[in-house]
């Protein structure tokens, strides 16, 4: 393995790509070296003893909205890979990052810009990155944010928390790792850490990624001037890595994943986890979860399978809609297999059981939460009437936390 750190900074960037016909905005996170982010200034506006909250200026932020995705981020982090020894920074605007994939320069933006298309992978808008301080002009660190999102913020701690253990891994590991524990749901404010992936398990199978391939995405490194596409890859490929270590384990522990890995075949070991990963039997396994007892759990299962494009995933979602008793976890099927028939060809029969099933369970919603209740709500009046187009994306937007992955 060659060294992560380098004599200056390395940052890492989450990205949320955009797919239609729905506004799917789904996370990833891509390494790419921090030129901008010290230019600013930036002023404290919350505080305690495990994280500080910047404000970029005339950015306005909600102080609450942050403190509500991060608090369960940091006990996930502390459950999955240990409490921090030290204060994180986290600076916060709204927007997003613009930047150039040949120079790498990023650019904090405002609303709604900064979307760059990935060629092969199409348009993906910047989120968020960590950077690793160091010396010179742009030496700040920290978390920058531009969503008050959970799972953003998860991906972005594990970075934060691995840069404290000052250990040399692989790019394709750690971004692998953060994107793990990164996929899951905001369930009685507690993050329930999913892990299947669904956007990039989905490309990856479209890539069909050759040896010589995977040899050249494992040797990228943070301090690399590689392109935003092969950054994209790596991410996906360290996944995907990953998750097989993960299923074989049964561990998040980052030492246990890194020391099952075989450094001295690593092409040979990164193809047969990759296969494992993509295999139909592994996605059926890791559905299943659908089933589990605990709702947390079944919710984040279905968050995102949408993107799968996969019948089996579809059948095995609308069955579990149809046995599911918590309201709330059964909006959260409903949306994702609304989505899913969207994709997808299947015949009429099994679309009048989709219909069927959606209807009931959007009119029958029983939400705490008011705003998602309304929204859940719009969305069974537009299904129901048809051609309320903009009130239904908006009703779509209102319930992202049970589709966007």
């Amino acid at each position: 393995m060659g060294p992560w750190i380098r004599a200056t900074m390395s940052s890492h960037m989450s990205y949320r790509p955009q797919s239609p016909p729905w506004p799917a905005r789904l996370r990833l996170a891509c390494a790419l070296a921090l030129l901008a982010s010290g230019c600013s200034s930036w002023r404290s506006v919350a505080a305690n003893e495990r994280w500080t909250l910047y404000e970029n200026p005339g950015s306005e932020v909600s102080v609450e909205a942050y403190e509500a995705a991060f608090e369960p981020a940091f006990d996930a982090i502390a459950r999955s890979l240990g409490p921090f020894e030290n204060r994180v920074d986290v600076h916060a605007w709204h927007g997003s990052v613009s930047m150039d994939g040949t120079e790498r320069a990023m650019v904090l933006e405002g609303g709604e810009e900064g979307v760059q298309h990935v060629p092969g992978i199409g348009p993906a808008r910047i989120q968020a990155y960590h950077a690793r301080g160091g010396v010179g002009p742009f030496a700040r660190s920290g978390v920058f944010i531009g969503v008050p999102d959970p799972g953003t913020a998860v991906h972005e701690l594990v970075h934060a928390r691995l840069s404290e253990e000052n250990v040399e891994l692989p790019l394709w590991f750690e971004e692998g790792l953060a994107t793990l524990l990164g996929d899951g749901l905001l369930h009685e404010r507690v993050w329930v850490q999913d892990g299947l992936a669904c956007w990039p398990l989905r490309e990856l199978r479209e890539e069909a990624l050759g040896p010589r391939q995977i040899e050249r995405l494992l040797a990228i490194q943070a301090s690399d001037h590689s392109s935003v596409r092969d950054n994209v890859l790596v991410h996906f490929l360290g996944w995907a890595i990953v998750f097989d270590l993960h299923r074989e384990t049964g561990s998040v522990d980052w030492r246990v994943l890194i020391g099952r890995f075989d450094h001295d075949h690593p092409v040979r070991d990164a193809t047969r986890r990759l296969e494992r990963t993509l295999s139909p039997d592994a996605v059926a396994e890791w559905l299943e979860r659908l089933h589990d007892p605990d709702p947390g759990t079944r919710l984040a299962a279905a968050k995102g399978t949408w993107k799968l494009r996969s019948r089996r995933a579809l059948a095995t979602l609308l069955e579990a809609l149809e046995e599911e008793q918590n309201s709330e976890v059964r909006v959260g099927m409903a949306v994702n297999l609304l989505a899913a028939a969207g994709e997808i060809q299947i015949s009429w029969r099994q679309w009048r059981r989709v219909e069927q099933s959606v209807r009931r369970a959007l009119r029958e919603a029983n939400l705490a939460n008011a705003q998602e209740q309304r929204a859940a709500l719009d969305l069974y009046r537009a299904y129901r009437h048809g051609g309320e187009q903009e009130r239904a994306q908006l009703a779509l937007k209102r319930l992202s936390r049970f589709w966007e992955e």
